[in-house]
């Protein structure tokens, strides 16, 4: 008698495991097709840049997710100074923030004067430096 009270708990366990796995699936299933039919849409911020290139004053503006700082003409914010890589960082929205990653550049790169190891998130005001170059960064939200 008590290997049936047995089997039955745990058939009554297994069934609770499923129902619970089950009903798991279903509130992700809901919320994403939430999600979906509300059209939640992120909109990128716009960010600017602001440098000085041969003693003239330099600000461009960003509303593209994801931007190349480097020596290569074809960047979105080429700079032509030596000791900048040809793709120096890489700066990206994301999680609602706007971040930098340094690409393995040869003199790397800072901000506030802390260097870039991993990505780190940007904030309104924060100085980059590449090489001999400041940026000023402003994020306009």
């Amino acid at each position: 008698m008590n290997a049936i009270i047995a089997l039955g708990l745990r058939f009554l366990l297994l069934l609770l495991a499923y129902a619970f796995v089950g009903w798991i699936g279903f509130l992700i299933y809901q919320d994403l097709k939430n999600t979906r039919s509300t059209g939640i849409n992120i909109e990128v911020p716009t960010l600017s840049l602001s440098t000085q290139i041969k003693k003239e004053p330099v600000t461009k503006q960003f509303h593209n997710p994801e931007i190349i700082i480097g020596r290569d003409p074809t960047s979105d914010f080429p700079v032509l100074d030596e000791a900048i890589s040809l793709q120096h960082c890489r700066l990206f929205f994301q999680q609602r923030h706007w971040w930098i990653e340094d690409l393995d550049s040869t003199n790397g790169t800072f901000v506030n004067e802390d260097p870039v190891e991993t990505p780190v998130v940007l904030v309104k005001g924060d100085g980059i430096r590449l090489g001999r170059m400041h940026i000023d960064v402003n994020i306009h939200e």
